[in-house]
């Protein structure tokens, strides 16, 4: 999109909002500056801007057509002020649509799993319902080999679980100290235990899921925690054939907790996408 640079000042500053001190003063007189701040200022359009954006067209990932509405969005109110604008196709990129995700786990027990699919991700095609299993620590990747043949038809859950889903500023606050740090350092460990276990496969956590997916898995699912309350990093999918999904750090070390005690939980999976080319 391309705007003059005057408009596209003001664009930014409405769209950033009025957060900044007003007691800042100015070392130029430049009628044009002093305007943006006064529009700024005064005439915000922040919230309206972001309600739209954030709730209405939602996510805007590379290549969907929230992307491209956002855009269209854009230029309907820069035209509407008088301002020329328009949007121009920037580089080549996959395109893909997300539809609705529903996780249920629906052994041992029925619960409905919070999850979303990996950006990019193939979709199931249907709701698929097979046992779900962890990725084992292993001691090379013959091993690995080994365990894989057992994992075909099965959904893999390849991320280090969480001892805890609450954010150490938490633990801070509440916890004895020794209490905290003995947590702190078990999580540590495990995590470098798990990430040099994956480098005994043969493989990386980026080339993992691929290796999965060839073995004949039924998806992978994932979970990157952020350490803050209810919050995860959404990453993109490393499958082309079968879905990557990630769940909740809670609902994650839930069926992590299932499959280790050898409870083999069950997940019902019915996850919508389109790929667009």
């Amino acid at each position: 999109m391309k705007v003059p640079q005057v408009a596209t000042a003001l664009a930014l500053t409405a769209i950033l909002g009025t957060s900044t001190i007003d007691a800042q003063t100015f070392t130029t007189d430049d009628p044009v500056l002093r305007r943006i701040w006064a529009m700024g200022m005064d005439s915000s359009r922040t919230y309206e801007f972001a309600q739209v954006l954030m709730d209405s067209i939602g996510p805007r990932l590379t290549g969907t057509p929230e992307l491209k509405a956002a855009g269209d969005w854009l230029v309907s109110h820069y035209t509407s002020w008088g301002i020329p604008a328009r949007t121009e196709q920037y580089g080549t990129w996959r395109g893909w649509i997300r539809g609705p995700t529903h996780v249920d786990l629906i052994r041992p027990r029925v619960r409905t799993l919070e999850a979303t699919m990996l950006a990019w991700s193939p979709g199931t095609g249907g709701p698929l319902e097979a046992e779900v299993v962890a990725l084992p620590m292993v001691e090379s990747p013959a091993e690995f080999s080994t365990w894989l043949t057992a994992a075909r038809g099965k959904y893999v859950l390849v991320s280090a679980p969480q001892p805890t889903c609450r954010p150490d500023q938490s633990w801070e606050q509440f916890a004895d100290s020794s209490v905290y740090h003995n947590m702190s350092e078990t999580r540590d460990r495990h995590a470098r235990d798990w990430q040099a276990s994956i480098e005994r496969t043969g493989y990386t956590v980026r080339t993992l899921p691929q290796a999965l997916e060839r073995g004949g898995v039924l998806g992978v699912l994932t979970s990157t925690w952020s350490g803050g309350w209810g919050v995860t990093r959404i990453f993109g999918a490393r499958t082309d054939e079968v879905p990557s999904l990630d769940l909740s750090c809670e609902d994650y070390s839930l069926v992590f907790r299932l499959a280790q005690n050898g409870q083999e939980p069950v997940l019902r999976v019915h996850a919508q996408a389109e790929m667009l080319g």
